[in-house]
């Protein structure tokens, strides 16, 4: 975050290259969340957000102002919602959960194609190393030599951009490696926030449509109140802590499934 670039001395550089490496994955994160809430609606009867143009990946069509400025600034923003019309559903409840969920299920799938991606470009690396008496392989940094378990290059594979994908395939493999690594991280993270039963967030309409079963969209003054508690959650640290738990374990089990699939496949 900006903040903390300023607290050592403010490093533009670094700065930009972060925001370089974050912005096209938050982007396309982003646009297809939103993609995903338009295109449903419109399949279940509202064509509200077709007829604005917000069935597309174009991140231009989906940009709040603000929320890019945020992600810009601290790291983290938010795109314009899909405007979603309820009395076009042909089934109130059913369609609206279905419209809830679009979003979070497109999160979702990005999170597992990335990790499917990410994973293969570990294993590529690896294969690509001197295997060693007694398994793992020699990978070299800074001029001294490392036994790397594959199991260790898939459960630390966001980090590997140092340890294995630089020193095999170059620094722009390493920078692009980066960005995928963003792209899984921002995928799984805004999947598990927007799954807060918080107003106005989807959790909100998961919940309240199998279990509340209450007025589909609240009052503004509810998702007011929603937002200063995912501001004080977010103050508190409480946001970022559950977040990052929900996304360290995530990465964790697909960083085993993926081991455990390309070992029986021989690729590692």
């Amino acid at each position: 975050m900006i903040w903390d670039l300023f607290g050592g001395g403010f490093d533009a550089r670094a700065f930009l290259i972060d925001l370089l490496l974050r912005l096209p994955a938050f982007l396309l994160a982003i646009s297809l969340h939103e993609a995903a809430h338009a295109y449903v609606a419109d399949r279940c009867g509202d064509p509200t957000a077709r007829m604005l143009g917000r069935v597309t990946v174009n991140p231009i069509k989906h940009l709040d102002p603000f929320g890019l400025m945020m992600m810009v600034v601290v790291g983290v923003g938010w795109a314009k919602p899909v405007p979603v019309n309820p009395r076009n559903f042909r089934k109130y409840r059913r369609d609206d959960l279905l419209v809830s969920i679009a979003g979070v299920t497109a999160n979702l799938l990005q999170f597992v194609v990335g990790c499917l991606v990410m994973y293969a470009v570990v294993a590529v690396a690896l294969r690509q190393l001197p295997a060693l008496p007694g398994g793992g392989y020699r990978v070299t940094v800074g001029g001294e030599d490392f036994r790397l378990m594959a199991r260790d290059a898939f459960l630390f594979a966001p980090g590997m951009h140092t340890y294995l994908i630089e020193p095999v395939m170059g620094i722009t493999a390493g920078y692009a490696f980066q960005m995928l690594v963003n792209y899984v991280v921002i995928n799984i993270s805004l999947a598990a926030f927007n799954l807060l039963p918080v107003p106005p967030l989807d959790g909100y309409h998961v919940v309240n449509d199998l279990l509340f079963k209450r007025a589909l969209f609240t009052s503004r003054q509810m998702a007011g109140l929603g937002m200063v508690l995912l501001l004080v959650l977010s103050r508190t640290g409480l946001l970022s802590r559950a977040l990052s738990f929900v996304v360290n374990h995530a990465l964790d089990g697909a960083a085993v499934t993926a081991h455990a699939l390309f070992g029986a496949l021989h690729i590692v």
